[in-house]
């Protein structure tokens, strides 16, 4: 069971933050905003951004593009000196309106089709990820010398909610070998890189990869390869509905091993996307139907799982619901306005009782939910309304 939040006890710590909770205030409770609407906060994208790079002094920011693409998204990050971690043509085209030198990027994918690859070639881009055989294969069709990070994993104790070494990276010991490989295509070995997880609460998986990756370049030292980057990923929590600790405070035990076992000539970055993306957008919906079913309330809202909700399939997340409503709770379901019984957001949430026409809202929604979602019934899709 589910409890809504009161939005009056959002409001002391948004606005320490400079949320101008006045207008979102406003906002939840007038009767003619056309939603579904994402508000999205310029100040918060900085706050995120800036809370990282002070936690984290020796790693530069390559931020993740993939969760939240909203061009505010990617010129905030621009303006902050900040860089960009891509995977795909579409990702180096948006990127590349803010002018910065193509060269700079990090191409993380793994796996690129040809054309794909040649794309980013093409415009430029050096930096890219492999984890097999068959993708260095791939190398040789490039006389341009490429630079080429390995990127491995590692066996963690406890997994992050989305597990991102299921897929990709290779073993610790593969990674020798695939430097070797990568210097015979005529192209360089440039370092390596890692990517623990999305929503990884356990500092402690990143200090256990920063310390494989420091044994890894011990042995390609006495080998001859010069590691000149470490790509730590991303992944650093956010708060949804569980508590999750500071920026702070999670990552000091990461910037200790990184001090303490990366030595200082090797460049260190990292690929946040959901930690800058996430908190800067809430979604306001309407109550669109009400019905009594089976003991509960069900509210019908004009967003659901198939469009801004989709995060909760695809990013395993529960975003914190946010009524303007005072009164005791009544057990409710939350549900989308598609006609597919799937699109069930909420079942078992205790919600002051709403009428049609009343307003909710949704922290957190700004990574993965807007980029996942469809217009399935070819139904409207939420637009961002930039409030700062």
């Amino acid at each position: 069971m589910t409890h809504s939040v009161q939005f009056s006890a959002l409001e002391q710590s948004a606005r320490q933050r400079g949320v101008d909770t006045d207008l979102i205030r406003e906002l939840l409770n007038r009767k003619d905003l056309q939603t579904p609407v994402m508000l999205l906060s310029r100040r918060e994208i900085g706050r995120n951004f800036d809370a990282l790079r002070k936690a984290l002094p020796r790693v530069n920011i390559h931020y993740a593009v993939k969760p939240n693409n909203h061009e505010v998204m990617i010129s905030e990050v621009f303006n902050r000196g900040g860089n960009y971690d891509v995977c795909s043509a579409g990702e180096i085209q948006t990127v590349s309106k803010t002018g910065l030198d193509p060269a700079t990027l990090i191409h993380s994918h793994p796996i690129k089709s040809i054309p794909e690859f040649d794309f980013a070639v093409g415009r430029g881009v050096r930096i890219f990820v492999v984890d097999n055989v068959e993708e260095i294969k791939k190398l040789r069709r490039y006389d341009r010398k490429l630079k080429i990070l390995v990127r491995f994993r590692i066996n963690t104790n406890s997994s992050a909610v989305v597990n991102l070494q299921y897929k990709y990276g290779c073993r610790p010991q593969d990674v020798l070998p695939y430097a070797r490989m990568i210097e015979e295509t005529g192209h360089e070995f440039y370092g390596l890189c890692f990517h623990i997880g999305s929503q990884c609460i356990y500092p402690e998986n990143y200090v256990k990869a920063i310390m494989a990756a420091h044994r890894l370049i011990q042995k390609l030292d006495l080998s001859g390869f010069n590691t000149r980057l470490l790509d730590i990923g991303g992944g650093f929590p956010v708060q949804y509905a569980e508590p999750v600790p500071p920026v702070d405070e999670f990552c000091k035990p990461i910037a200790r091993a990184l001090d303490r076992h990366i030595r200082p000539g090797i460049k260190i970055a990292s690929e946040p996307g959901r930690y800058i993306s996430a908190t800067p957008v809430t979604l306001i919906c309407s109550v669109i139907g009400k019905a009594l079913r089976d003991g509960k309330i069900w509210y019908y809202l004009d967003d659901g799982l198939y469009s801004t909700f989709s995060g909760i399939v695809y990013d395993h997340c529960q975003y914190p619901v946010v009524t303007s409503k005072e009164g005791t709770g009544r057990l409710s379901v939350l549900a989308g306005p598609t006609c597919d019984s799937f699109d069930v957001m909420y079942d078992g949430l205790m919600l002051p009782e709403h009428q049609v026409g009343d307003k909710l809202m949704f922290m957190s929604t700004g990574a993965y939910c807007a980029v996942s979602g469809s217009n399935f019934n070819a139904l409207k899709r939420p637009e961002y309304l930039v409030i700062e």
